[in-house]
């Protein structure tokens, strides 16, 4: 993406952003890369990196945590490898050790979740891990990152030969140093360490009584120190083999470097990938702290801003405890250059520059502080004329500043451009200066370019209605208690409120009289008319929200009352099927009832057995009926929920509506439609396309249905075993 002026980054904070984004890196290398941000305006490449800054921004608002990306830098010590017969310290290939074992631990945690972080995915997964780095070091290094007495034979024996010839010089200082104290010829401390020697502290005035080697004395010659004769040689002994342990770690250290010498590339590769990603999770954090998401991207199409938040503002504000207005605002082909206009310190500028901090953000693959719904596209240049640019160096005054910048813009300006003008024609005689700006206006539009021009120049905003491609729009501001209202209106121009401003900042109101008098009439006129349209916008916003509460009132209560009626109507179904229910259950056991004292009333086997046969015909029977008002049950309650599904399956959505996967029963929310397609985010990770007829609105109820029990259809009478004699009985118990 091109940039115009180089300045351009600047006066529009992106420093600022910058700098906030950098407290999120882990690594230096990491805010090297912030501070090396260029805007890109190659499709595929932006899309991709937003996407994958709004991968992980997807796992941190899910509540889990990106490993940590904090790593030793290895590349200096892998070029050093490069290097034939170079010995690496152990401190750097403990770091190679980490930074290895760091990349490992990263990737396979990007393969598990491969399919919620696909663009991370593609970005890692192509490097594998090199496993035998970390083992080669292993078997040379502790933990610590000492070498181990086991990385060579010739070490481990030197090093127990080291420790029983300390042990013998010891003991050997240890009676030397008993022998000396005991004739009092030691100071207090008795002893100190020379040349990594332990040496014995003698009163200077009893050095000759002490035989061994001279190693110094105190600055005030007080105290000399001696080495005693008697450990001389096993400390000679000590010196030998710790030279030959500092030969031996050399020696393994470099077969060690050796090793890691084909593994060069791997090396410097991994530490990109790692200073990458702690890029990514950087501008993930700061998307998350700052309400930040991926709006829809288009090559080719609108720019559009829903409730849009200048980040750099957003940062101010809330660090004073302030609010701050979202922006709406719209570039389209059928309005590609908006002319601002209002009053000074109405908002002009920060809308300017919320649009052009935005892009700039988001073709450096920054996610931005917008509603889901927004949508941009992406431009080949960014250009703008913002702030005073009075030069001294180059003797420029701010006007001609102005020009040279109008000259480039009319020489590189198409139809993928995007221009940011502030006070568009200021800076020279007002009606020269406004004359030379119509005639730019006219240019720039029919190079098809897009942006946003402040001024308050009327002929400016007279041309800019006559113009195809070209709208008005103004700054609301409040009349009545003199302060803007920082909300952008498309459609009218607005005014510059110059008398009322210099009334309300103290002007005496006779200069403001005076002033009035020698303005021309169509211009106040004008003024007036503007500030008119302006006030009768304000009064239409005021009774527009009114009738959209009492709306919202209003459906609320229709609301609530057809729930209550839904309610009354379950009641009296549940009541009028609990009646019937009942009613059947009084005819069934006045029927049982009969029976039973029928049983009673009969005399002979034979007649008990008929009541018997009546009462199982009986018992099939309701048994035949409840299993048909079960399946009628069934049926209806099945109708009634689908018909329900129908209707929830055909309301309205719209993105920012929680939904709920049919298929899984998984809640998501819709982030973007085209045509017959949803796509809904599901647990802030995982991206779905879905049709409408596969989702509901999350909140909407289904009623449950039971299905019939399978029972037994059928009561059988069994035979009744005829009595037999109490004898045969016997014998067959």
């Amino acid at each position: 993406m091109q940039l115009f002026p180089p300045s351009l980054t600047k006066e529009l904070d992106f420093e600022v952003v910058k700098a906030h984004l950098k407290a999120f890196c882990q690594t230096p290398s990491g805010k090297e890369k912030v501070e090396e941000l260029q805007p890109l305006s190659h499709f595929p490449e932006v899309e991709k990196r937003l996407s994958q800054a709004n991968e992980l921004l997807g796992l941190r608002q899910a509540d889990e945590h990106f490993p940590s990306t904090l790593f030793e830098s290895i590349a200096a010590s892998a070029q050093r490898l490069n290097t034939q017969g170079v010995v690496l310290e152990a401190e750097k290939l403990s770091e190679i050790r980490s930074t290895c074992i760091c990349y490992a631990h990263i990737h396979t945690y990007v393969y598990k979740k491969r399919e919620i972080l696909p663009q991370v995915a593609t970005a890692v997964l192509a490097l594998l891990p090199e496993k035998s780095i970390p083992v080669y070091i292993d078997k040379v290094l502790d933990e610590r990152g000492n070498v181990k007495s086991s990385a060579s034979p010739a070490l481990g024996k030197i090093r127990a030969e080291l420790v029983k010839s300390r042990a013998a010089a010891d003991r050997i200082f240890d009676r030397a140093l008993k022998k000396y104290q005991n004739k009092g010829l030691l100071i207090d401390f008795h002893e100190s360490v020379s040349e990594n020697r332990r040496v014995l502290a003698v009163q200077s005035s009893f050095k000759g009584q002490v035989q061994g080697i001279f190693h110094g004395s105190s600055s005030k010659q007080s105290v000399v120190y001696v080495e005693p004769g008697e450990a001389v040689e096993v400390n000679n002994q000590v010196a030998y083999l710790i030279d030959e342990e500092k030969q031996e770690i050399r020696r393994i250290l470099r077969a060690l470097s050796g090793q890691l010498r084909p593994h060069i590339g791997y090396l410097l590769a991994i530490e990109q990938k790692l200073i990458m990603l702690d890029f990514i999770k950087a501008k993930a954090l700061f998307a998350y702290r700052e309400e930040a998401c991926m709006p829809r991207l288009y090559e080719k199409g609108p720019t559009e801003i829903v409730e849009g938040y200048n980040p750099v503002l957003k940062i101010f504000n809330r660090e004073k405890g302030k609010s701050t207005i979202p922006l709406n605002l719209k570039l389209d082909e059928h309005q590609r250059i908006i002319v601002i206009s209002g009053p000074n310190a109405g908002g002009k500028s920060i809308t300017l520059k919320t649009l052009g901090l935005m892009q700039l953000m988001l073709q450096c693959g920054l996610l931005i502080p917008v509603n889901p719904r927004s949508s941009f596209r992406v431009f080949s240049s960014l250009m703008g004329d913002i702030g005073d640019s009075q030069s001294i160096e180059n003797e420029l005054s701010t006007y001609s500043s102005k020009l040279e910048k109008m000259k480039h813009f009319l020489q590189w300006a198409d139809e993928d451009s995007l221009l940011l003008l502030d006070e568009f024609g200021s800076g020279s005689d007002p009606q020269l200066g406004s004359s030379l700006a119509q005639v730019f206006l006219k240019k720039l539009n029919k190079f098809g370019t897009y942006g946003i021009f402040t001024t308050h120049y009327n002929a400016i905003k007279a041309l800019a209605a006559k113009q195809a491609g070209v709208v008005n729009a103004a700054m609301l501001f409040n009349k009545k208690t003199f302060s803007p209202e920082y909300r952008l209106e498309v459609g009218n121009p607005g005014s510059s409120y110059t008398f009322e401003v210099a009334e309300r900042t103290g002007i005496p109101k006779h200069i403001i009289h005076e002033a009035r008098q020698i303005t021309d009439d169509t211009t106040l006129e004008v003024d007036r008319l503007l500030v008119q349209i302006q006030e009768d916008k304000l009064q239409l916003e005021k009774a527009k929200g009114d009738l959209s509460t009492e709306l919202r009132k209003l459906k609320k209560l229709q609301h609530t009352q057809q729930q209550t009626i839904n309610k009354l109507e379950e009641k009296l179904g549940k009541q009028s099927r609990q009646n019937e229910e009942n009613d059947r259950k009084m005819y069934w056991g006045v029927r049982f009832q009969k029976l039973v004292e029928s049983w009673l009333d009969q005399k002979t086997q034979k007649d008990k057995k008929e009541v018997i046969a009546r009462f199982i015909g009986m018992l099939n029977q309701r048994a035949g009926e409840v299993q048909v008002e079960e399946k009628k049950t069934f049926t209806k309650s099945e109708k009634r929920r689908v018909q329900t599904l129908e209707k929830l399956k055909q309301a309205p959505v719209k993105i920012g509506d929680k939904v709920r996967v049919l298929s899984s029963k998984l809640e998501g929310t819709i982030e973007e439609e085209k045509g017959d397609r949803y796509k809904v985010v599901i647990g802030g990770a995982m991206v779905s396309w879905l049709q409408r007829e596969q989702f509901i609105a999350a909140d909407a109820k289904l009623e449950q249905i039971k299905k019939p029990k399978k029972r037994k259809k059928d009561f059988v009478q069994k035979e009744v075993p005829k009595p037999t004699s109490p004898q045969k009985n016997k014998k067959e118990t």
